[in-house]
């Protein structure tokens, strides 16, 4: 280590990488990835939590995949706004959206990770259902973001209970 810190740009390195390289969040994907790091961890570490919230702790906050069926165009960038109040307000969650609408701007304006389905309408595969290919699809979605809780939001919003959900994860942190 003494000859290591003789190095020239030692010290540059150490003021200025080590902190890009600890907050970048595709390097710390390729670690927990490749060293399977949070192999006994409940919630994965490498989940964004936007870009609302910050601090320690951040990457610990329960995964909750947010399903939006059904929803209109216009509705989806409210339904999103709403989730990211909650997620300020409370500071509990990490969400994941899923919907079948082709707004995933509307999601990852807030930095959220978003998943597209396709919508029912538009299926058009005869060999699987569109019942199967959703299951199948949020099946691992679940799977990979390891979520702890998930909410089916429809044309209506957030709902009184989703709402209790998502305020009760905070608490329980």
């Amino acid at each position: 280590m003494r000859h290591v810190r003789k190095l020239p740009g030692y010290r540059y390195a150490r003021r200025t990488m080590v902190p890009r390289i600890r907050n970048s969040t595709t390097a710390r994907a390729v670690v927990h990835r490749v060293f399977d790091i949070d192999a006994d961890q409940h919630t994965p570490l490498d989940v964004g939590a936007g870009n609302l919230i910050s601090g320690v702790g951040r990457e610990r906050l329960p995964v909750v995949v947010v399903v939006l069926l059904g929803v209109h165009d216009h509705q989806v960038d409210d339904i999103v706004r709403e989730i990211a109040e909650l997620q300020v307000l409370t500071g509990g969650f990490r969400p994941v959206v899923v919907m079948d609408t082709p707004r995933l701007g509307a999601a990852r304006t807030w930095g959220y990770p978003a998943e597209l389905l396709t919508d029912e309408s538009s299926w058009t595969h005869e060999s699987q259902s569109w019942d199967e290919y959703v299951c199948e699809t949020l099946a691992s979605v679940f799977a990979t973001y390891r979520s702890t809780a998930s909410l089916i939001i429809g044309p209506d919003g957030l709902s009184r209970a989703d709402r209790l959900l998502l305020n009760g994860l905070a608490e329980s942190c």
